[in-house]
């Protein structure tokens, strides 16, 4: 039985109204009691700013940097040429004439989009030739800086702006003041630092990083936290972060666009590894931003593998927020992960390795889940279970829908989980099943307002979600038929809801040479959790695959 504070942390979870869609909290519980929250996003979350004008409500124009600007001048070219950043001459002279061509025609500054369609324009097969190394340090050093107030040509730099209370996804409000709470939980005036590492240029995502939480009053600070830096505080050679940003980083030009923070960049490197550790110490939090979970590992670990000082501080802060890349770096191990769900079930492979965080240890991660249909390429990753540099094994997996969050609350008195935001969270575990070929997993979802009891590496829906369920409705019992093209789009969740909502007790889909079966066992059970069009929880669904 579940000891009192926990019940109290439930009971206080389901009676809160900020904004949690029935278990949401105004976190007025136990401080001393929790160590740590984690609240790992399924993606980037939706946000209106000026560079996201879709995101808005009625599609406001919010006042900030829209877009990056590029110019091509006689300065730029010649710059170009002198540090092309490869061996092949030929590519450096046809772009070099792509541009001069370019610098003619269009004499004004463009968005990339329309560099891009006027480079295609002169010679696509330029463009199309360049390696990714080449592509990026010619528009890095084609970008120009971008003043607040462009007649008085400032020298303050027009930065991307944020406007959440016209966020047109309520989901995200839900998630950030969810956040914000936390904090405030842990301490009256809380800080926030952003870790912006996931991303190829970690000073451009900073702006949007950073402003999330400007509205919910919390002191937040970009964490310079980049490779360069990394390989700079670590060698005592702050001087040479100039040239270990093109180096370790392939970026360039950065510091004309972003000059504040560069210096940022450079004042952390200067004061040494004990400032920043103890800078990390005394926040209350930090956020992970999306892009690449391997680039956010490289501020992490070293090529050894050996976490870097401040990696154990990262680690433990009381409130932890990943989104997207920054929910997978949390994990231990870091699966590689291939394109699609079908991909993984041909290739049947799993490059799993030493890397992450660490502060989720429950399990696999995955993000962008229902939309992208990747419920068998997280299957592939707990099957190929063990990691390649580490004594490890994965035995659970859980995939986030976008704009959604797997919260996870840490106690001395026990571990709990609750999905909060716009759709679900599906867990997977391995299951044996000799009855029948193929290879069998037990598959729920957990519709947002659901709460998650964790006992013995077990996750079971808790008894008080249950009790709080709607009643079933009739509905028509689905088709007898085989559902086709179902790694597709979102269709192997939409059918999944549509069993739970009509009390299907099996279906059978196909994708390629694939068949898919779900089927009912003793162990599974339907829960209308809202009247949500997600909002139906699945229980221990049987999920197999086996080819014909």
């Amino acid at each position: 039985m579940k000891n009192l504070l926990l019940l109290d942390i439930k009971s206080q979870l389901s009676r809160c109204t900020v904004v949690l869609l029935g278990i949401a909290c105004s976190l007025a519980f136990n401080v001393q009691a929790q160590n740590q929250t984690l609240v790992l996003a399924g993606g980037a979350l939706s946000t209106c700013s000026s560079s996201t004008p879709k995101n808005c409500q009625n599609s406001a124009q919010i006042k900030g940097k829209a877009h990056n600007l590029f110019k091509v001048t006689d300065a730029k070219i010649s710059t170009i040429a002198q540090y092309w950043p490869s061996g092949n001459n030929d590519k450096k002279l046809a772009t070099i004439n792509a541009l001069n061509t370019i610098k003619i025609q269009k004499k004004v500054p463009m968005t990339r989009k329309n560099l891009l369609w006027l480079w295609r324009d002169i010679n696509n097969t330029s463009l199309s030739s360049l390696s990714v190394d080449e592509y990026n340090f010619v528009f890095d050093m084609l970008e120009i800086f971008q003043p607040n107030i462009p007649q008085l040509n400032s020298a303050e730099r027009l930065k991307e702006q944020v406007n959440t209370d016209l966020n047109n996804q309520s989901a995200t409000n839900n998630i950030l003041q969810f956040v914000s709470g936390s904090l405030k939980v842990n301490n009256a005036e809380p800080t926030m630092l952003v870790v912006t590492a996931s991303s190829r240029d970690p000073y451009e995502a900073a702006d949007l990083a950073q402003a999330l939480f400007a509205q919910s009053n919390i002191n937040t600070q970009w964490l310079a936290l980049t490779p360069a830096l990394v390989h700079a505080i670590t060698n005592n050679s702050c001087d040479k972060l100039p040239v270990l940003r093109n180096t370790q980083m392939k970026i360039y030009n950065r510091e004309a666009i972003y000059p504040d923070r560069i210096k940022a960049e450079l004042s952390l490197c200067k004061k040494g590894i004990d400032a920043l550790v103890s800078l990390i110490k005394h926040s209350t939090g930090v956020v992970f931003n999306d892009g690449d979970a391997a680039l956010a590992s490289l501020v992490l670990f070293d090529q050894n593998d050996r976490p870097y000082p401040w990696t154990e501080a990262l680690q433990s802060r009381p409130v932890i927020m990943g989104a997207g890349a920054g929910t997978v770096v949390q994990n231990k191990i870091i699966s590689e992960f291939t394109t699609t769900s079908l991909s993984a079930l041909r290739e049947s492979t799993n490059n799993s390795h030493a890397g992450g965080l660490g502060s989720f240890n429950f399990g696999v991660l995955d993000t962008q889940f229902g939309e992208q249909n990747r419920t068998f390429r997280l299957a592939m990753a707990i099957d190929k279970s063990q990691a390649k540099n580490i004594k490890a094994e994965v035995q659970h997996g859980f995939g986030i829908d976008e704009n959604t969050a797997l919260v996870v609350i840490k106690s001395p008195e026990g571990n709990l989980m609750t999905v909060i935001g716009k759709s679900g969270v599906v867990h997977l575990a391995n299951q044996i099943n000799n009855q029948s070929k193929g290879k069998h997993y037990s598959y729920s979802y957990w519709p947002t307002g659901s709460v998650i009891d964790i006992t013995n590496n077990a996750f079971t829906l808790s008894e008080r979600t249950i009790s709080q369920a709607l009643p079933a409705i009739k509905i028509p019992s689905l088709p007898v038929q085989r559902f086709g093209a179902i790694l597709t789009n979102s269709k192997l969740r939409s059918l999944t809801q549509a069993m739970c909502l009509s009390q299907e007790q099996s279906a059978v889909a196909q994708q390629d040479e694939f068949i898919i079966s779900l089927t009912a066992t003793k162990s599974t059970s339907y829960h209308r959790i809202s009247a949500k069009e997600l909002g139906c929880a699945v229980i221990n669904l049987d999920l197999a695959v086996s080819t014909f």
